[in-house]
């Protein structure tokens, strides 16, 4: 019984919060004749830190209530509750109508920041009356800026039925009181534990514990061998990344030397590397955040769900403070993946960048060699035809010196003269011989 008492009082706690009528509560029973209950009934101004704290409080407020002293009476409990609805009724806060002037465009909107509070004792009528009289004016002067909201009735139609539901809570909570008072008294008697339970008690308790061992260790080692797996993962992915890094520099190096030479090449490649291998540790970083954010996000919807499990109807500012953060953490995500992703352009231009610079070079290298074959071939061409030429010209010189005899040759045209000088000086000679040979015989 006491068991579903408390599970009562907890569910039409949560319905309170629910609806927004009672933000904290601290409600402390004291059994003793002399002491008095005290509660207090704090309507909170919906700020996002203080709705976390509602359920902590109202559970507080119950085990209070279930662990106070039961020695008082029905007649004490009957004016403590009329006590309770007394201070209730004097902490009444009516709806705060608050219109959205900031959008001159968009329709006004209501903005409920305190709920209005519901009375259960006879007295609270009066106290209602004067309440009513005292809020009458603002709320004539509110008439003007929510006219186009919703109507005056409707709005009293809902004060009326959150009045009654307050008053059937509050009932509820008196019950609850007399039950709690009631079975105090048949619990003060001393239980007598049997050893069997407590031996069972005692074995499901090493169970428990070696359960616990048990997972834990295999827990233990599931994270080593995960460790041990992403040690040799990160190794594999180091070495690849430096054998990928050599095969850049290399060939960097060869396509920029023939332009630059090796040593400016080599230099400006190995600044252009670390510069990548900077910006890689930038993304890689990035990368990390972002896994780390998705975790928290998954982690964050987890403990939303979790917490609608628990309290099936949140409150309404919890919620929009969830969301707010989801948000805030998807435009930070999409902001870092855009950021990631412009790294990503940047480092890929510049690349293409350079290597189309690199191909233009090739491209007009290729050219320039094309000319170069195209001019040699011509004066191959003319190599051949100049050597045909020569080759006819000495033909005909030799010809022509074949031709020509003693011309051009003094030597020979100087000897030729002393020979023919020689044998016209003999022709005279024998002729005078003859003469003189022809004189003797006559």
């Amino acid at each position: 019984m006491d068991r579903e008492a408390e599970n009562e009082v907890k569910n039409v706690l949560s319905a309170a919060d629910s609806t927004n009528e009672v933000d904290n509560s601290a409600v402390t029973v004291h059994g003793n004749k002399k002491e008095d209950v005290q509660a207090e009934m704090v309507a909170s101004d919906h700020d996002e830190e203080n709705s976390e704290s509602v359920p902590t409080t109202e559970e507080a407020a119950v085990e209070e209530a279930a662990t106070s002293e039961p020695e008082g009476t029905r007649s004490d409990l009957d004016v403590k509750t009329n006590e309770v609805n007394e201070q209730q009724t004097s902490h009444e806060e009516s709806v705060v109508v608050k219109v959205n002037s900031n959008d001159g465009d968009g329709p006004p909107s209501l903005h409920p920041e305190t709920p209005e509070r519901k009375n259960t004792s006879p007295t609270q009528g009066e106290d209602e009356a004067e309440e009513e009289k005292s809020t009458a004016d603002p709320e004539d002067k509110e008439d003007t800026n929510y006219e186009n909201i919703q109507p005056k009735q409707e709005q009293r139609e809902d004060r009326d039925d959150t009045r009654q539901y307050h008053s059937l809570l509050q009932m509820k909570l008196a019950e609850f009181f007399q039950k709690k008072a009631w079975d105090d008294t048949q619990l003060d008697r001393e239980i007598p534990v049997s050893e069997q339970g407590y031996d069972k008690y005692i074995n499901i308790l090493t169970e428990l514990k070696q359960q616990l061992t048990a997972d834990s260790e295999t827990a233990q080692q599931q994270a080593e061998e995960l460790r041990l797996k992403s040690q040799e993962r990160l190794y594999k992915v180091e070495n690849e990344w430096r054998e990928l890094l050599a095969l850049k520099q290399d060939v960097a190096v060869t396509v920029l030397s023939r332009r630059l030479g090796k040593q400016a090449s080599q230099a400006k490649v190995e600044a252009t590397l670390a510069k990548e291998t900077l910006l890689q540790q930038e993304l890689i970083m990035l990368r990390r955040k972002h896994i780390m954010l998705r975790i928290k996000i998954h982690r964050l919807e987890a403990e939303l769900r979790e917490g609608e499990e628990r309290a099936r109807d949140p409150l309404h500012v919890q919620f929009e403070q969830l969301q707010a953060e989801r948000l805030e953490l998807k435009k930070h995500t999409k902001k870092q993946n855009e950021e990631s992703l412009k790294m990503q352009k940047k480092i890929c231009s510049g690349l293409e960048e350079k290597l189309f610079w690199s191909q233009m070079e090739v491209q007009a290298k290729r050219e320039q060699l094309a000319m170069m074959d195209a001019t040699v071939a011509r004066q191959r061409d003319l190599l051949s035809r100049t050597r045909q030429v020569r080759n006819g010209l000495q033909r005909d010189n030799m010809r022509l010196k074949e031709q020509r005899g003693l011309l051009g040759n003094s030597v020979l045209l100087r000897d030729f003269e002393d020979t023919v000088d020689v044998s016209d000086l003999l022709e005279e000679q024998l002729e005078d011989l003859k003469y003189r040979q022809a004189e003797m015989i006559f």
